[in-house]
């Protein structure tokens, strides 16, 4: 079954870089260290690079005060007398940036790849993640060959992408909307189709999809590997994104 959500985007700051690199690091007793790295060449420059390193730099001091936290839900289905459990995660929690004391930027050459280090020493402050966003099936189990729809909602218009996980590759194989707050919205919609399909020579198929809702509209790629689709969520703003995964199987 070809199926599964995701989305990335990218914020650029504004901040002025004139810190000597070998500059001792300002800090203070409740202020957090965060790094983040980006590379430069022919097709990204040197100060969007380190634009990008900073973002990712404000991140991992957020999610290194207050972590990215997890709800867990518990969904029981049964047929006939077997029942199985299954656990669905999402993220929720996640805090800002209240006031960077100090910043350090280091640029360097490595096997022929240029980077720009950013690190900040920086106040950070508990927020909510407001954005509410739930995927909805009836079971999550499907028989081979049944067409497929899935029920979301979002307090917050954006758009949702879906993946299917086979081993480490992620592929794409659905892109919709939202354009009314607070209303359930369909998966697939417009006269679309998704079926489940069982693998040749198999009559029970464990599936996992992931689906993704952005508040940035950004362009997504049809494959990407494990450490690239971390990669590309790591890169969208922490309150402007919520990914939601669901196991699911499929029957003869």
């Amino acid at each position: 079954m070809k199926l599964a959500s995701l989305v990335l985007a990218m914020s650029i700051a504004t901040s002025a870089f004139a810190l000597d690199p070998n500059y001792p690091m300002a800090k203070s007793k409740s202020s957090i260290e965060g790094q983040g790295t980006y590379h430069f060449g022919p097709e990204t420059s040197e100060n969007l690079a380190c634009s990008l390193a900073e973002e990712r730099a404000k991140e991992a001091a957020i999610l290194k005060k207050v972590g990215e936290i997890v709800e867990l839900m518990e969904i029981q289905t049964c047929r006939n007398e077997n029942c199985e459990t299954s656990r669905e995660f999402a993220n929720t929690l996640t805090g800002a940036i209240r006031k960077i004391i100090s910043r350090k930027i280091e640029k360097i050459i490595e096997q022929g790849q240029s980077s720009c280090i950013v690190t900040i020493q920086a106040e950070v402050d508990k927020v909510r993640n407001q954005t509410v966003f739930y995927i909805q099936n009836e079971s999550f189990q499907f028989k081979n060959n049944e067409n497929i729809q899935f029920v979301g909602v979002a307090n917050r218009k954006g758009k949702v992408i879906v993946f299917h996980q086979s081993d480490t590759v992620y592929t794409k194989f659905y892109e919709t909307t939202v354009n009314k707050v607070g209303s359930q919205f369909k998966i697939p919609n417009n006269g679309k189709k998704i079926i489940a399909k069982l693998p040749e020579g198999k009559d029970l198929s464990k599936e996992r999809l992931m689906f993704l809702f952005l508040e940035v509209d950004i362009p997504v790629k049809q494959v990407y590997t494990h450490n690239e689709i971390q990669k590309f969520v790591e890169n969208v703003p922490v309150l402007q994104r919520r990914v939601v995964y669901h196991s699911t199987q499929i029957v003869r």
